[in-house]
């Protein structure tokens, strides 16, 4: 399971990316704008996908994300989706085939 506190602080996003995997499924997480708009606020996005392969190369069909608020509630929500991500698909994230 993904601990809320192996995610670091909000002030970490600020600056840069957060990788990790668990068990077969690969996260990122970013900050990022809610939409193309100029006036578009920050979101906490967070992405996973299957191993064997890191973030660029991985294709993008094989990642699914998601958005939370930019504050450490969003955090928490974040975890708690990568956390559900991995239990609805256990199957997938155990046996996920090399590319």
């Amino acid at each position: 399971m993904i601990e809320r506190n192996d995610l670091f602080h909000l002030s970490f996003y600020k600056k840069t990316h957060f990788t990790g995997s668990f068990q077969g499924m690969r996260y990122y997480i970013t900050k990022a704008k809610e939409s193309d708009a100029e006036d578009a606020g920050d979101v906490l996005r967070a992405i996973v996908y299957p191993e064997p392969y890191n973030f660029e190369n991985t294709p993008d069909e094989d990642k699914t994300h998601a958005d939370f608020p930019f504050t450490e509630e969003g955090l928490d929500a974040a975890c708690v989706w990568m956390n559900e991500q991995y239990e609805t698909r256990r199957d997938y994230w155990q046996h996920t085939p090399a590319y």
